[in-house]
């Protein structure tokens, strides 16, 4: 097994998109989960968090647990968009029922989506019905500037039931707030979705503050990807934020991409050749995403 092989024994995927996403046709990946899953075990990944935008991934985990039954674990998420139930206490409620582990904050349905035109835009060409000027866009800032009570309910659900909550496409001001929540409510289990993308922006000196509040902050594929961030640049941000604080994941959404072992693989190895150790890929991949799961203390 090469170097690079080595760096997927025990990583998980805490952000993988499903193969059918949106519809039969829409944003449909090359190879189904129980296809690519026995490749994951070959190479010895622990587990995955599969995600879709638009319908709880609960629904798809026992038929897929029939297919395939190897030990690479598959949870299931719910992202908190309109279609979903929207940012409501029951619609995360009803998720963990179904089995979740993973509750995402709105994407399209955040009011920051709309407002940068991220991925509400992205998808409204796909239904004729589909118009985001018409969602009110949802936010979780009091007049304060702190988490709302929808927010805080959330946090303090997620915290009861033992799940991870995931900020989604909310803004860095939001998931600042959501951090400052956490840590007074000792929850240890947040992620900021992807800071670094072009939705979310989040400053360096802020994400580090989220860490040092005890956010997961998360690196994924899309940062590094061709014609995005330089990948020498995300490794100065990974130290400059703390390693101990870092989780990766590939964000594998496009059929255009290798399957999402292969990409998981293709960024780990494109971040240790930009600078990164052996040490520091697995910590980042393997060690603290199992904690952000609440796998390993």
């Amino acid at each position: 097994m090469v170097r690079y092989d080595d760096f997927l024994r025990g990583a998980i995927d805490l952000h993988c998109h499903i193969d059918v996403e949106l519809s039969l046709e829409a944003y449909r990946k090359r190879e189904p989960e129980w296809e690519w899953l026995p490749h994951a075990e070959r190479l010895g990944m622990r587990g995955v968090v599969l995600k879709s935008h638009w319908w709880p991934t609960t629904g798809a985990l026992p038929y897929l647990r029939q297919l395939y039954t190897g030990p690479v674990a598959v949870w299931a998420s719910a992202v908190l968009n309109p279609v979903a139930g929207g940012p409501t206490l029951w619609a995360a409620e009803a998720a963990a029922a179904l089995g979740a582990r993973v509750i995402f904050l709105p994407t399209w349905g955040a009011r920051n989506d709309l407002a940068r035109r991220g991925f509400s835009a992205r998808i409204a060409p796909l239904y004729e019905s589909f118009i985001p000027e018409e969602l009110p866009g949802c936010t979780f800032l009091d007049a304060a500037g702190a988490v709302s009570a929808s927010g805080r309910a959330l946090l303090e659900f997620c915290h009861r039931r033992g799940l991870t909550l995931a900020t989604g496409h909310v803004s860095w001001q939001e998931s600042l707030a959501f951090a400052e929540a956490a840590q007074a409510l000792g929850f240890p289990r947040l992620i900021i979705t992807h800071p670094l993308s072009a939705v979310i922006e989040m400053p360096l000196e802020v994400a580090r503050r989220a860490a040092a509040l005890g956010a997961w902050l998360e690196v994924c594929w899309n940062n590094v990807a061709p014609g995005r961030l330089d990948p020498a640049h995300v490794v100065d941000w990974i130290r400059a934020v703390g390693v101990e604080h870092v989780v990766a994941s590939t964000d594998y959404f496009r059929g255009a991409n290798p399957n999402p072992p292969e990409l998981f693989r293709q960024f780990l190895g494109t971040l240790f050749d930009a600078g990164l150790t052996e040490r520091e890929v697995r910590q980042i991949a393997c060690e603290n995403p199992a904690r952000a799961l609440g796998l390993d203390s």
